[in-house]
């Protein structure tokens, strides 16, 4: 009996041992995102509304450059893209491009700010912003992340990211609006630190 007790305390404290913290992963995922000088990706991005049938499928490409340059295309159903660079937001629809203004931009801003900060890891674990929450979901690492401040209660219940414990990169971002509905992004295809150009 005592060994199977000796036994058991041996296996217990391996487990724990291995285990991370989440301010280890926290840092570990940051310092990656940081050292990432541009991405390269297609996602697909499923829509789930409490008030239609089906969710909405559509799929699309990001590309990335360090620190705040971005492009966001939807390539199906329907074409539309986002250029960021810096605090210019720039709407492409049919070829024809609108720099948005403060108060129409504003909207976008929250969205961009979230897609950006999983890239460079800057301000994403913001501990006066978000209260976070890492669990080791197998091959990920997942982080749910509840807002603290107003604006971001409004647009969002829960934010939760997946990262891949190969790369420490995102793989995909779960983003549960206040109303209920929830938006699911799965990246693939990525390309990291290439075609930087």
């Amino acid at each position: 009996m005592k060994k199977i007790y000796l036994i058991g305390i041996l296996i217990l404290t391996s487990i724990f041992s291995f285990a991370q913290t989440d301010e280890e992963v926290m840092n570990m995922l940051t310092q990656t995102a940081a050292s990432m000088k541009c991405m390269n990706c297609r996602f697909t991005q499923t829509k789930t509304m409490a008030m239609l049938a089906e969710p909405t499928v559509s799929e699309g490409l990001m590309n990335y450059i360090a620190h705040d340059i971005l492009r966001w295309e939807y390539t199906s159903p329907y074409s539309f893209a986002l250029l960021v660079e810096g605090q210019k937001i720039t709407k492409i629809t049919d070829g024809k491009e609108e720099v948005l203004d403060a108060k129409n931009g504003r909207m976008y801003q929250g969205i961009v700010k979230i897609i950006l900060s999983s890239a460079t890891g800057e301000n994403l674990f913001d501990k006066s912003t978000f209260d976070v929450v890492f669990t080791d979901d197998g091959d990920l690492w997942k982080a749910e992340m509840t807002p603290k401040k107003r604006d971001m209660k409004r647009m969002f219940a829960m934010l939760t990211f997946y990262f891949s414990k190969d790369n420490n990169v995102i793989s995909k971002v779960e983003m549960t609006e206040a109303g209920g509905d929830v938006t699911s992004i799965q990246f693939y295809d990525m390309k990291i630190n290439e075609l930087c150009d």
